[in-house]
């Protein structure tokens, strides 16, 4: 390689770290060309790439329908080049206050992850991993002769033929010589018999063969699996082993094929170590010295695969999990393959999960070995739990994950102890065993003294010890504020000041304003946030802390669910509560602008069933029918969730009444179910049957709809008695009662009965009081043409009587 070109390399690998990490020097202009988006399908996931140039500051968050990304500044998108996305329907761009907003139409369960490169944001859309298909046959025949190759029981030629036979008698690739040697156990696998068979076999690595005890065992699983594939004794048909590591062989089966060993129980499984050691990543020189030597080694070997991974290794063990991302994401000169590829994988997995970042499953780090229980995957599954967020797997992993870090070099094993300590959410028991592993380190420099502080600080705040607390944060505090932890500390002080009355208590607010202000997007504004919207929650200024816990939930872009937006969704729990001095219009009002933070599933939907508890209040049976539809099926079919879905429906101008009774049906009857059917009952006309549901109500409302319902069904002598029945309520108001007398009247009138209602009660009307005369003047008795006159006049007269048509 030219001296040029060796240091271009150089130069670029220095500052491609440093350019990275610089913040946008200038907002777009708002005339700038549209942003070209396009989208590529991957086999794991869909993703959505930005070409802006130059990065802005962007969070990205879950809302209701999708994953809400947010850049600062005015952007325009062209969309004309993107493709369709299994985990993506659509990409929806608006602006607002200030900023770009891209919603990208997901499902529920997707999860989502932003990352930026060379002037390019990217989103990253994962749905559910699905489980791994069953081996086929042919797959699981191609394993078995792999294994015997590489354990040196066949030669290759051996495989390919077998193989042959094994398939039917398959086309078989050119042989190669017999005497070719068989690669090392831990030699890469081939992809298949037929294709180690057709091409040289690699050196054997310089690594010391195994004992022979383990390839004892090794050697009769496979040849158990070789006597079912070619229906032979293994002892007559297979070479023995090489002398160097031979081994005392089984007796041989009489006649006949082995069958297959059951597999070992994970819990039966003796343990056996990890499988690679992360001693040595830190190396035993001094930083500054060590780093050059490494730099120069890789710009000397062009980009080699194992010059990368040794500074890769160096930087993760010195917690610069970033540099050494950048450095396995370089391009590299060669292609790696076997262990130098799984090395690579492992380093950038272990880089990525002391990010807080998740890793494949299908990572080297949480596989399992067939024979055995290794003793550092509880450490791995653990740290991937935090990453993804599963505290419950955390919890269940947090002992043996301890134990776990024992071997752990001390500066990684803290790391490991702050990035799983910091996913444990209100557990103090997982928290405190967690953070045993540390108590005993020693030798601590300022910054990892005060990551442990801030961590035993959090643990006494989970214990509710508040003076062990306090203490904590001040030691963690101390250093020069260069390091989160100790600007979580002076966050949380200040929180804890917030309630102290007097200059204190406005110094400590304005300690956290001005986190809130410098570190809006990172993790200590979040923090800050937090405990600032929690004392407005505790002050009851929904408002503020929606407001605040809003700011929040945008704090740090790689966490779908923040504590920013679980705190926004307890205060909307405690919005819609009904005890809340509030009105209902500013409920509403702050429940529609914040209802993103109504958690898609059940976890949200106590939320959504208040609101639809108020909209129904309130007379907006439409509003409350649309938020019905977005409640989970196991949290729909809960009684009182059953009772508020009915309710929209019968009430709902959009609604179907026939659904409503049919949901009431299952319900036991009781005033609330009385009263939805019978508003059902109404909107299919079927007035009486309206009615009858609310005739064991005694209440004014009862009673004023249901002699309503009948009045609106022309059966003017239950309606009469209906009104007679309201107007003996004491408590009805005195427009009610004028309107009861009104109808009471007419009802009486045209039913031709007394209304038996005493005087007193009636509004003092002058036609009512006529119509309520016609009523008691009785019929003359005959058939004769002067009844027939006596009732055309006395038709008159109430007609005379009676409001005009469109009146009341």
């Amino acid at each position: 390689m030219s001296p040029v070109r060796r240091a271009t390399l150089l130069a670029t690998t220095l500052l491609t770290p440093l350019l990275l990490g610089l913040p946008a020097l200038a907002q777009p202009a708002a005339e700038a060309a549209a942003v070209r988006v396009r989208t590529g399908q991957h086999a794991d996931r869909g993703r959505v790439v930005l070409h802006l140039g130059q990065v802005p500051g962007y969070s990205l968050r879950k809302v209701a329908g999708g994953v809400e990304l947010r850049l600062r500044g005015q952007y325009g998108f062209d969309l004309s080049g993107i493709r369709r996305l299994a985990e993506l329907s659509a990409i929806e761009p608006r602006q607002e206050a200030g900023e770009t907003v891209l919603l990208l139409r997901a499902s529920a369960d997707a999860v989502a992850e932003a990352g930026a490169f060379g002037g390019m944001l990217y989103v990253d859309l994962r749905g559910p991993a699905a489980p791994p298909a069953p081996p086929t046959r042919e797959v699981a025949q191609r394993r078995t002769l792999d294994d015997a190759v590489k354990l040196g029981l066949l030669q290759p030629e051996q495989a390919r033929l077998m193989l042959q036979a094994a398939q039917g008698g398959a086309p078989a690739p050119a042989p190669v010589p017999a005497a070719v040697p068989a690669p090392h156990p831990a030699a890469p696998a081939a992809d298949d018999a037929a294709a180690l068979a057709s091409r040289p076999a690699p050196p054997p690595p310089a690594a010391p063969p195994p004992p022979a005890g383990e390839l004892t065992g090794l050697r009769e699983a496979v040849l158990a699996k070789l006597a079912v594939l070619n229906g032979l004794r293994p002892a007559d048909t297979l070479p023995p082993l090489p002398a160097a590591t031979a081994a005392p062989q089984p007796a041989a089966p009489a006649a006949g094929p082995e069958p297959v060993p059951a597999p070992v129980p994970v819990a039966q499984r003796p343990s056996c170590p990890a499988p690679f050691s992360l001693q040595g990543w830190r190396g035993d020189d001094a930083f500054a010295e060590r780093l050059p030597a490494l730099r120069t080694a890789l710009a000397r070997s062009d980009q080699g695969a194992a010059e990368a991974a040794d500074l890769a290794e160096f930087y993760a063990g010195h917690e610069l999990s970033r540099e050494a991302l950048d450095v396995l994401n370089a391009p590299q000169a060669e292609l790696p393959a076997g262990a130098l590829r799984e090395r690579l994988d492992r380093v950038r997995d272990i880089a990525r999960l002391l990010l807080g970042r998740p890793i494949a499953p299908g990572s080297t780090l949480l596989a399992e070995t067939p024979d055995c229980a290794r003793e550092d995957l509880p450490l791995w599954r653990a740290l991937a739990a935090a990453a993804s967020g599963d505290s419950a797997m955390l919890a269940a992993l947090a002992p043996r994950a301890r134990a776990a870090l024992r071997d752990i070099p001390q500066p990684l094993r803290l790391a490991f102890v702050q990035r799983l300590a910091d996913a444990v959410e209100n557990d103090p028991a997982t928290l405190r065993t967690l953070l045993g592993a540390i108590r005993p380190a020693t030798g601590l420099t300022p910054a990892q003294a005060a990551a442990r502080n801030w961590q035993y600080a959090r643990l006494a705040r989970q214990e509710g010890n508040r003076a062990d607390e306090a203490q904590y944060l001040e030691q963690a505090a101390r250093g020069p504020g260069r390091t989160l932890p100790e600007i979580f500390a002076r966050a949380r002080l200040a929180a804890v000041n917030l309630g102290r009355p007097g200059a204190e208590g406005r110094r400590a607010e304005a300690q956290i304003n001005d986190l809130l202000r410098t570190y809006r997007h990172d993790t200590v504004g979040e923090e800050a946030a937090v405990a600032y919207a929690t004392r407005l929650l505790d002050q009851g200024a929904l408002a503020q802390a929606l407001a605040v816990a809003d700011g929040a939930s945008q704090a740090s872009a790689r966490r779908v669910e923040s504590r920013g937006a679980v705190l926004a969704a307890g205060a909307l729990r405690r919005l819609l509560a009904e005890d809340q001095p509030l009105p209902a219009d500013e409920k509403l009002g702050l429940f529609w602008q914040y209802e993103g933070y109504a958690t898609p599933g059940e976890r949200g939907d106590d939320i959504r069933l208040a609101a639809m508890r108020l909209l129904l209040q309130q007379g907006l049976a439409d509003a409350a029918r649309d938020l019905g539809q977005q409640v989970s099926p196991a949290s729909a079919r809960a009684p009182a969730a059953v009772l508020l879905l009915a309710r929209a429906e019968a009430l709902a101008a959009q609604g179907d009444p026939r659904r409503a009774l049919a949901l009431l049906a299952g319900l036991p009857p009781d005033e609330h179910t009385r009263r939805a059917s019978a508003e059902a009952y109404a909107r299919l006309g079927r007035k009486e049957e309206a009615a009858a549901q609310l005739e064991p109500l005694r209440g004014t409302a009862d009673l004023s709809r249901r002699a309503e319902l009948l009045f609106e069904g022309r059966a003017w002598r239950a309606a009469g008695t209906a009104y007679g029945a309201l107007l003996r309520d004491a408590d009805l108001p005195a427009p009610a009662r004028a309107e009861a007398t009104a109808r009471l009247a007419n009802a009486s009138a045209l039913a031709r009965e007394r209304p038996g209602v005493a005087p007193e009660l009636l509004a003092p009307e002058a036609s009512t009081a006529a119509l309520l005369q016609l009523t008691e003047t009785p019929a003359a008795p005959g058939n004769g043409i002067a009844n027939v006159r006596n009732a055309i006049e006395r038709s008159k007269q109430i007609e005379a009587l009676l409001p005009p048509v469109g009146g009341t």
